[in-house]
């Protein structure tokens, strides 16, 4: 079979949850002897190419933008309503898709991140009767920011912006007669059929069919130290601060580490704040193997965020490792997180209880035993061939059903 996975993001150059995603999925697909290959956008000045990355071929095109979907996070701001109407409008978006579509003739279409190449290209896919299946990594189908989440607080409802956007985007949808949607999350896929008419088209959720690496470096044990983890983008949504706050109340009193992997828009006031600290150390982006080295020789993973997490893949990642995870009892963590069983679920935002919550188990180490032991029993479930087994046969009922009823 021959599969074209839609992502504009893709690795080397990119780095998100998404697009690592969409690479995972191809990879373990190609395996399988399907023909693999992946529409991106190009990255600045370097135009139309076809590159090889493993075993899949990335059709990099150049779309017309005011900048190039790489630079969106730090764009001026004056040019990202242009960027979005060429993202949304531009005929040039369906002439360059439609010409790979002739060209590619693929058998199906995996679509995991549309900005940047533009939501317009979806009539092209519609047009030749390709099933697709759409891959509803975030809540981009109902809110522009893709998060619904908006001066430190979820928005609850989308905002006016947000429904001419989502309007848009839906009349694009109702044109295809061979459509399914998969969510990572159940939380995430209710979100959206409690914004959006969806019913029309079968869905599913499935975790994302990841291989994360294994550890290059032995296991420390033993150290007295509490050892704590952060690993994501450093964004307010992302909570970064509460786990922050929370630490360094309980850290001249207690033997504590923490180490925060990854970078984002609130890496340089994080670090003004607590990169003095001696129980603090930042790292900036590291490759996944890295990661996996981080997380070999961390004793409990926090995940704080204060938005809708979908399914973070850093959860799963510590849980392959034996890793116990502090999380927000928000969106899918509590899907992956296993209350007093691979960890705890906290209340997302509430400095308060997350530091009450590191005292508990400080004063009781033997829980962090006990937690690793079910943590490692958690994995097989997320095996990549158990999971790709599952995107392979929604891929292939999508390509036998047709919608369940006219779209609203």
């Amino acid at each position: 079979m021959k599969i074209l996975s839609v992502s504009a993001l893709f690795p080397p150059h990119a780095h998100g949850g998404a697009e690592q995603s969409a690479a995972n999925l191809a990879r373990w697909l190609a395996t399988l002897g399907h023909e693999m290959l992946v529409l991106a956008a190009s990255i600045a000045d370097q135009g139309d190419v076809i590159e090889p990355w493993r075993e899949v071929n990335v059709i990099r095109r150049n779309f017309p933008r005011p900048y190039p979907v790489f630079d969106f996070p730090v764009a001026p701001q004056w040019k990202k309503p242009l960027w979005h109407l060429q993202d949304s409008l531009d005929p040039r978006n369906r002439g360059i898709v439609g010409r790979v579509l002739d060209q590619v003739q693929p058998d199906a279409v995996l679509v995991h991140y549309v900005p940047g190449i533009g939501y317009n290209t979806l009539d092209e896919i519609s047009a030749r009767g390709l099933p697709t299946v759409y891959y509803l990594h975030d809540l981009g189908l109902a809110c522009n920011r893709m998060s619904m989440f908006k001066s430190g607080r979820d928005c609850g409802s989308p905002c006016a912006d947000c429904r001419v956007g989502s309007a848009h985007r839906l009349r694009r949808l109702a044109r295809f007669e061979r459509l399914g949607f998969c969510s990572p999350s159940l939380a995430n896929l209710e979100r959206l059929k409690s914004l959006l008419p969806m019913s029309a088209w079968p869905s599913t959720v499935i975790p994302n069919a990841n291989l994360y690496p294994l550890p290059t470096v032995a296991r420390m044990a033993g150290t007295g130290v509490l050892r704590l983890l952060y690993v994501g983008r450093l964004h307010p949504q992302k909570g970064v601060d509460v786990a922050l706050e929370a630490v360094a109340a309980l850290a001249g009193q207690h033997a504590l580490q923490m180490r925060v992997v990854g970078g984002g828009q609130s890496e340089a006031e994080l670090r003004a704040r607590f990169g003095g600290e001696p129980w603090c150390s930042f790292t900036g982006h590291v490759s996944p193997s890295q990661v996996s080295d981080e997380m070999n020789n961390a004793d409990l993973l926090l995940l704080p965020s204060v938005w809708l997490e979908n399914a973070p893949g850093v959860a799963i990642q510590a849980l392959a490792l034996g890793l116990p995870i502090f999380g927000s009892r928000i969106g899918g963590i509590p899907e992956i997180v296993q209350h007093d069983s691979t960890g705890w679920l906290l209340p997302p935002g509430d400095v308060t209880a997350w530091t009450d919550a590191l005292r508990q188990l400080l004063a009781d180490p033997g829980r962090l035993l006990r937690w690793r032991a079910s943590a490692a029993a958690q994995a097989p479930q997320y095996e990549q061939e158990a999971l790709g087994r599952r995107h392979l046969a929604f891929i292939e009922q999508v390509m036998t059903i047709k919608r369940l009823s006219h779209a609203s």
